[in-house]
This record gives structure tokens, sequence and C-alpha cells, in this order.
């Protein structure tokens, strides 16, 4: 007997399936050949013993609250903190949902907390608190690059498509989360989501009416495999990469 997978919001299809390995293994060639050019032209390192102690305090200061760029400028902490924290807070969303779908049996305590439970509810909040931290920081990045036109900025194809691709795939989460919430069976738990609540209303109040969200999510999806497809080839790419040599050069200088 086949077993019957859980889903929150979005059943998992064979294309979607397809899709996610295509970008996840073109991801990872891109990697593959950016860390082989990398390693090239990286000096020997003159310790071969890592400082824990150097590496903690640098990925607290300098990994999570970023306070190298703090001491620079406040606009550009704010704006590297907020992509930053904002798109790993919705990769770990979005990787706990898959692991507890596909590695957890349905009748699990893990599989009933977070699908029907307390847990649907921190995935709700946590989904807009990191979405909203995710669109913040993109709104100042493009208003740096294309309206104030900061002079030290050099701005580049991949930058503008790092920040397009970024840009939809938080408008289209908020877009199918709206229209989701038109549903009159989320009427109690609507409010946990209160980004996509405000939009909703919002959309209703100017006439926008109930529509499947099905179409958003798939506009959603596609642009997020575009997006980790391409992240080897971008400065997105810093966000995987930088973290790593920080903590390690923190280590050297210990």
């Amino acid at each position: 007997m086949e077993e019957t997978r859980m889903y929150l919001y979005f059943e998992a299809t064979a294309v979607l399936y397809t899709l996610t390995v295509i970008a996840v293994l073109l991801c990872f060639a891109g990697i593959f050949t950016t860390v082989a050019l990398w390693r090239k032209g990286k000096a020997k390192s003159l310790h071969h013993k890592l400082s824990f102690a150097a590496v903690l305090k640098a990925f607290i200061t300098d990994v999570i609250f970023q306070v190298q760029i703090l001491k620079i400028s406040f606009v550009r902490w704010l704006m590297h903190f907020c992509i930053f924290i904002g798109f790993m807070g919705l990769l770990a969303q979005t990787s706990l949902m898959a692991l507890i779908s596909h590695f957890s049996a349905p009748d699990s305590f893990l599989a009933q907390s977070f699908f029907h439970g307390g847990g649907a509810r921190v995935l709700d909040v946590w989904g807009d608190l990191f979405g909203v931290t995710l669109l913040l920081g993109l709104l100042v990045a493009l208003s740096r690059r294309y309206v104030f036109r900061v002079q030290q900025l050099e701005t580049i194809a991949k930058d503008t498509t790092s920040l397009v691709l970024l840009t939809v795939i938080g408008l289209t989460g908020f877009m199918s989360e709206a229209f989701r919430l038109m549903d009159p069976q989320y009427a109690d738990v609507a409010w946990y989501s209160f980004a996509g609540m405000l939009l909703s209303q919002g959309m209703q109040a100017v006439g926008i009416g109930d529509m499947s969200y099905t179409f958003w999510v798939w506009v959603h999806a596609g642009a997020s495999f575009i997006f980790i497809a391409f992240i080897p080839f971008s400065k997105a790419w810093h966000i995987f990469v930088s973290p790593i040599e920080i903590v390690l050069d923190a280590s050297e200088r210990s």
C-alpha cells in the first residue's frame, strides 16, 4: 500500500520533484566548478588546526550579525543583514518542510505537530517574518543601485539578475499566500500569516477577488529553481562562501 505524504499547503508533484533535482544538480555542478577554480588560486594554510573559539566568535559577530559591515555603514549593514537572514530563514523553513514531508511518517509526532498542530502556525509566522526581512533588504539594495545610484557600486548583469530573481521569489511567495488566505478555511488562523493577510485584505479591498493560488506557487517555484541554478555564478554565491571564509580567516589569525 502506497504511503500517503503530508504537505502543509501545496502537494508536491513529479514535475516539481524533477525541476528541483535539475536545479540542485546545476547548482552543485556550478559549485564544483567555482570551488575548483578558487582552490587553484588559494594559498596553502599556515595552520592545520582550527581554533573553535575564534570560529564561534567570528560566526556570531561577523556571519550572523555582520558587525564588520555595521562598522562601515548602517545602510549597507541593514541591506546585507536583511537579505542574508531573510534568505537563510526561508531556505531553512523550506528545507524543514521538505524533510518532514518526505522523511517523517505521516502519523509521527513531528509530522502531526507541524502539519496539524501548533507547528503549522510557527511555520506561518516564520515564513512571513523572514519573507518581510528579505524584501526589506532587497528594497534597500534596489534603491541604492537603481534609484540613488551610489557611486561606488558597479552594477552588472549578474547583480540585476540576482536582485530581480530574489524579488520575484519574495513577492510571488506573498502573492500565493494572499490568495490562499482568501479561502474561508484559513479565516481562523490567517492572522499568523500577518503580511500575507494584510496583502490579501488589501487586494480584496480594491476588488481583486478570490483566485487559485496554484499559479503563483508555480511562478514562485520557477523563480526559485532558476535562482538555485544561478547561485554559483552570481554574487549570491557569497551568501554561502563568505561565512566559510570569515570563520577560517578568523581561525588563521588566532
